[in-house]
């Protein structure tokens, strides 16, 4: 997400690197939802069909509002497919238009994405205002200041800034998907009790984006001390 002036400025050795454990590492992550979102829109595009396999890729309540379904599913593709490959010093380095517009495209995408999974959620959901809902709000909060921020500072040419806050942004937006792993182990570990396992559902349920949010927060600052800059 930086520009050609800015990119001249970026030429240290360690920026030479395509960094693809990095860039591997969050095109998985951001996989898990963007592959489906693939076949959420198209499903979604196409109408209810009397194929059971397709049609279990798709939740029946997204054909009653399929304007923010597929709002919120496009966003998730753009961003799937843009964000991570942001994080390879070597193609910024060595195609810097593309750098640019494609980091235009997931700044649009993540503002799009943190909007429409609150009205998403409206629109699904609506009797659902608790704690869970709360941490959506928040979490898409911190997306938008996030990204604004790193795009702030790259237009200042404050390269260091930027990138930091290019790793926050992107660590609360897969906030949605650290709770993944999180409740895989707490079933594997603590779920194995049954007095503990309707608590941890419950817990899970309601603070489970929050929980992603801190824990990937305090990965995202610690990959800003140890990786190069």
């Amino acid at each position: 997400m930086t520009f050609t002036r800015v990119h001249k400025l970026d030429s240290s050795p360690a920026t030479t690197t395509h960094n693809w454990p990095l860039v591997g590492t969050l095109f998985v992550l951001t996989a898990i939802p963007g592959v489906p979102a693939i076949f959420i829109v198209l499903g979604v595009l196409l109408g209810p069909m009397d194929s059971p396999l397709l049609m279990s890729l798709v939740n029946a309540r997204y054909f009653e509002s399929p304007l923010a379904v597929l709002v919120h599913g496009s966003s998730g593709v753009a961003f799937f497919l843009t964000v991570p490959l942001q994080f390879s010093p070597a193609l910024r380095q060595k195609h810097p238009q593309w750098h640019r517009v494609s980091g235009r495209i997931a700044l649009l995408s993540a503002y799009i994405l943190a909007a429409s999974g609150v009205w998403m959620h409206h629109v699904l959901t609506p009797e659902e205002l608790g704690m869970r809902y709360i941490g959506l709000v928040i979490v898409s909060t911190g997306m938008v200041v996030a990204f604004s921020l790193a795009f702030y500072y790259v237009l200042n040419q404050q390269i260091t800034a930027h990138r930091r806050w290019m790793y926050r942004a992107v660590a609360i937006t897969l906030a949605v998907v650290t709770p993944l792993f999180i409740e895989i182990l707490a079933v594997l570990t603590l779920g194995q009790v049954d007095t503990l396992g309707p608590l941890l559902a419950q817990l899970l349920h309601d603070y489970d984006r929050l929980i992603g949010l801190g824990a990937n927060l305090l990965v995202a600052e610690w990959l800003i001390r140890v990786l190069p800059r």
